[in-house]
């Protein structure tokens, strides 16, 4: 009798020191969060760079922490849970050691007008210690072809831009509220100015003079120069999106 609590005791204290060690080690691993594609966000890329936050560095160090990221495609009407858990993903990464994967032209194209949901988990000896929440985002649909993007950069001004179609495309990282009305000059004269179009309201009835979105992701807008009934020659275009931040561009009419 002695003999088998003796034996209980020892089964006891020895799952009590797992579970104890476990529960450590999940205390100190960071939650998995995702930055971008936001969730619900419109994207422009087919080809995206996902971005997510964890503990990097316990994954790189310790052999038995691995990462899985899950790319599937939302059905209408479903849950973004259930399309993660029941639906054929279009890519799985696993065991993948590091915070950003650029999506690559040899894997299963994504298309415009699809939406998608992702999910990063991280697993110790196999079992998922955190998981993200799964965001879904959808791949714009233009209605016409859409421009070469050139990023804004604030410490570049002046730099000359080509337009396709008769539009100037900008990608910009920043946040919050900006203001999207622009100045057009010519030989130093103001003669214009209009409204840059954000890609992500493209459709709705909402007023465009300002982009709210307050997310962290990139951020497509276009120059309708066929709006503006130009002559031909150089013009300079001047944006100021926020206080005391401006961004200054050419561009040529033939």
């Amino acid at each position: 009798m002695k003999k088998k609590l003796l034996l209980k005791s020892i089964s006891w204290f020895v799952s009590l020191l797992f579970l104890g060690t476990t529960g450590i080690y999940a205390q100190s691993a960071y939650p998995v969060s995702l930055s971008s594609p936001l969730d619900y966000d419109t994207i422009v890329e087919t080809e995206p760079t996902f971005n997510w936050q964890t503990n990097l560095s316990a994954i790189q160090t310790d052999p038995r922490c691995s990462q899985r990221f899950v790319l599937c495609e939302l059905e209408t009407d479903q849950l973004k849970g259930d399309a993660i858990a029941i639906n054929t993903p279009v890519l799985v990464l696993e065991d993948y050691q590091n915070s950003m994967y650029s999506y690559s032209s040899s894997s299963t194209p994504l298309e415009e007008g699809h939406t998608y949901v992702w999910q990063v988990s991280v697993l110790f000896n196999g079992i998922i210690m955190d998981q993200s929440e799964p965001y879904q985002f959808t791949i714009l649909k233009p209605k016409d072809p859409l421009p070469s993007f050139y990023p804004v950069a604030f410490n570049s001004n002046g730099q000359t831009y080509l337009a396709t179609n008769q539009k100037i495309g900008l990608v910009t990282d920043e946040i919050g509220e900006l203001k999207l009305t622009v100045q057009i000059y010519k030989n130093g004269r103001l003669i214009k100015v209009a409204d840059l179009k954000d890609l992500k309201k493209e459709g709705d009835d909402t007023d465009n003079t300002e982009s709210k979105k307050p997310t962290s992701g990139k951020r497509f807008l276009i120059l309708d120069l066929k709006e503006l009934e130009l002559e031909s020659g150089y013009y300079s275009v001047v944006w100021a999106p926020k206080s005391k931040k401006n961004f200054m561009f050419n561009f040529k009419i033939d």
